[in-house]
């Protein structure tokens, strides 16, 4: 069987990064989606206290980070900037069953030019959420692209 990108021993170290980071800047409870390059669920965490549509809404983010091949930061920007329009990204969302969140937050994993996968937070604001995930990818020695 091949590996399809981030393995489990790299996310779980990613996802215990994630955490650590949390407490470290008080962040509000976070859930934390990691997704391998083909999209599947590698590691998972909610914190306690946290929202109850925080793990979907952290998947989405992964997943839109990936469907679109660059962070959700960018991807929020293009809309802001009406370079896409908002609808595109509602309407990809009822496509994949509420799956692609076009908020920060869905980070990119990249091991020099290989694409591993995606992190995708929710739970404080978006740009927290995007903050604690680039920093627990570059701490596991990756790329992030936010």
């Amino acid at each position: 069987m091949t590996v399809r990108g981030l393995n489990l021993q790299q996310a779980q170290q990613i996802l215990q990064r994630a955490l650590m980071l949390s407490t470290e800047l008080s962040a509000a409870p976070l859930s934390i989606a990691i997704l391998d390059a083909g999209g599947h669920l590698k590691s998972f965490a909610s914190e306690d206290q946290v929202g109850i549509a925080r793990a979907e809404i952290a998947r989405g983010k992964a997943a839109a980070a990936l469907g679109m091949g660059f962070g959700t930061r960018k991807l929020h920007n293009l809309i802001r900037q009406g370079i896409l329009p908002e609808m595109f990204a509602t309407c990809i969302n009822g496509a994949t069953n509420g799956n692609f969140v076009a908020l920060p937050g869905g980070v990119l994993i990249y091991d020099k030019s290989d694409l591993l996968g995606a992190v995708g937070i929710s739970g404080a604001s978006s740009d927290l959420d995007e903050r604690v995930a680039v920093r627990a990818i570059e701490s596991c020695n990756f790329q992030a692209e936010p």
